[in-house]
């Protein structure tokens, strides 16, 4: 199963746009042993004959998937460059298959790769200066930003840079690493990785603020009276905001309870679209015959751009209606989808919500809601 996260980012926010958290190195060199062994260019073949042997849209479509998980794994592998060349023929496949979220998506990955390749040049010497040498603070601190920030391997960045010569982010990784759940404790980091982030400039500054974001996320979940309100503080001065790390107002729902956290409602654990998990999506199944389910966030005026995708889950009925989605500012209409009724036809939002004070999504069939599981993709606001 493929886990992707800040998935629909607008182009401003390139880094979250093309992230798809899965760690890696170099192919000789690798970050992580890999988590099978698999012949990278033996698939690569082995893709490009199945894609060239169906004119199916539909196979298309899952032969295009398939090349996107396997150009994660070479990420994962550490092997870049055929992550990169993977990712290209899952563009070209994904094209004539017609299919929205596999179009999206692939290009995101290839984007991503790309940017591996090009990051990973500037500490390679670095990273086998650490084969050598573990103890070189200057490399571990290098090589520690490039798995932190640009692969988004937090975990095995914090070892590296705790180890590194920067004072700055040393203590940072150390108290990062020293805090389980401590809820205190995580506030304090969060601050401290913020703060670091206004020091630093373009992709760097944005990283940096996006792991802080992670963090007071984090914290939020678990936080109620004024560790909230001081916690929603700090989220509302952030590029990004998703919607399910903000207080819902006024739930209208159908049979199933709201969810959030990527919860479809059902309480199932994370529903899937085209197998891909979204950890910050919403479901809101929609009331039968044309009467709405919608929740309501408050916005204030303090972004301008609101970005989602539509769709319905994977591992749900036949659908043998067709549900709508609706995004609305100020109750005036500011996007609405064409009907959906297929699972796996994603469709993608992104529209201005400057000077919006109150927004609203909203689903809705004209016929029965039986199996139909309406979910929002990482819905998100940006400044």
């Amino acid at each position: 199963m493929l886990t992707l996260n800040r998935q629909f980012i607008a182009q401003t926010l390139f880094v979250v746009l093309c992230i798809l958290v899965i760690p890696g190195g170099t192919q000789v060199l690798k970050a992580v042993p890999p988590s099978e062994n698999i012949d990278f260019s033996e698939k690569y073949k082995q893709l490009f004959q199945e894609a060239k042997s169906t004119s199916s849209k539909g196979h298309l479509k899952e032969v295009a998937f398939d090349a996107i998980e396997t150009s994660q794994a070479a990420i994962k592998s550490g092997d870049y460059t055929a992550a990169v060349k993977i990712a290209t023929l899952a563009v070209k496949i994904a094209k004539p298959s017609e299919n929205n979220h596999a179009i999206a998506l692939s290009n995101r990955l290839r984007q991503r790769c790309l940017m591996l390749v090009r990051e990973y040049r500037k500490v390679e010497n670095f990273h086998k200066n650490l084969q050598k040498d573990p103890k070189d603070s200057k490399s571990a601190f290098l090589y520690g930003k490039f798995v932190a920030l640009k692969l988004n391997h937090w975990k095995e960045g914090l070892d590296w840079l705790a180890k590194g010569d920067d004072a700055a982010y040393r203590t940072l990784a150390e108290q990062e690493l020293a805090i389980l759940k401590d809820d205190d404790s995580l506030l304090d980091v969060a601050n401290g990785w913020y703060q670091l982030g206004g020091e630093e400039k373009g992709l760097t500054k944005q990283e940096l603020e996006l792991h802080a974001y992670d963090l007071y996320s984090r914290a939020w979940t678990h936080s109620i009276g004024a560790d909230r309100t001081a916690i929603n503080a700090k989220l509302s001065e952030m590029p990004l905001r998703y919607l399910n790390h903000m207080q819902e107002l006024d739930v209208i729902r159908g049979p199933w309870h709201f969810g959030k956290n990527g919860d479809a409602g059902n309480g199932a654990g994370m529903f899937t679209v085209n197998n891909i998990e979204f950890p910050n999506g919403l479901g809101l199944v929609p009331q039968s015959r044309g009467l709405a389910s919608r929740v309501h966030y408050q916005l204030d005026g303090q972004y301008k751009t609101f970005v989602t995708g539509v769709a319905l889950m994977d591992h749900s009925y036949q659908y043998l209606s067709t549900i709508t989605f609706t995004v609305l500012g100020d109750d005036r209409v500011l996007w609405k989808s064409p009907p959906i009724r297929g699972r796996g036809d994603a469709v993608f939002c992104n529209v201005s919500v400057k000077n919006i004070k109150r927004l609203e999504i909203r689903t809705e069939t004209p016929g029965r809601n039986l199996g139909g599981h309406a979910v929002w993709l990482d819905p998100h606001v940006l400044k």
